[in-house]
């Protein structure tokens, strides 16, 4: 197996795996210096590019690199295997799990407060609970409002991996709109069981995104 390298800049931040190829390309367009941090696939700890053996010529003669530090990247080199089209198909399918859960939160603080204004849009799952917590005092009604934060936190989570690529959390995703979909379909709310397709069917589009960038 070829060995690669990770590259950590100044603000921690890590760019690779890359190829020794492209640390040279890099190191030519003034993105790396002697001093970055490297740290090859055989091995557990970070390093200077000029410890390793097969980046010494680069650093041999002063004038045969551009004066720029590495140490100052803040953001990602270039890489000519990313679409920017679905990275950005990416973030906007993952959003929405961020939109579901915020349109769920601000219905349940309303309902916390006892009026009946709500968004139409919104989990049902979280509609059902704040049903319940109507009816309750409010030692219940607290018990069913860190329910719904508990379920609004799973949302949170499953847009923050699904921005990192993680595949699984756009189909579990999926999967649990799909299932809480149902409950508009019993009662025929229409609309939200329109607005839950719509959801998934961005939420597909951004795991077709997902599964597109891992395999580059």
């Amino acid at each position: 197996m070829d060995l690669t390298y990770t590259l950590r800049a100044a603000d921690g931040r890590e760019y690779g795996p890359v190829t020794q190829v492209q640390i040279v390309a890099w190191a030519h367009e003034g993105r790396v210096s002697a001093f970055s941090e490297l740290r090859r696939s055989d091995m557990e700890h970070w390093a200077p590019t000029s410890d390793f053996e097969e980046f010494k010529f680069l650093f041999s003669t002063s004038a045969s690199l551009p004066a720029a530090d590495a140490r100052e990247i803040t953001s990602p080199p270039p890489d000519p295997k990313v679409d920017p089209a679905a990275v950005a198909q990416l973030k906007s399918g993952a959003s929405w799990f961020y939109w579901i859960a915020a349109l769920s939160l601000i219905n349940s603080v309303v309902a916390l407060t006892g009026s009946d204004w709500r968004f139409i849009f919104g989990l049902g799952v979280t509609q059902i609970t704040d049903a319940f917590a109507s009816e309750m005092g409010a030692a219940g009604k607290s018990i069913m409002f860190v329910i719904n934060l508990i379920i609004i936190g799973i949302l949170v989570l499953f847009g923050y991996l699904g921005a990192k690529r993680q595949l699984w959390a756009f189909i579990v995703g999926m999967v649990l709109l799909a299932l809480d979909g149902i409950i508009f379909l019993l009662v025929r709310d229409w609309l939200g069981v329109a607005f839950h397709a719509f959801i998934i069917y961005c939420l597909f589009r951004g795991m077709q995104a997902c599964r597109a960038l891992q395999t580059n």
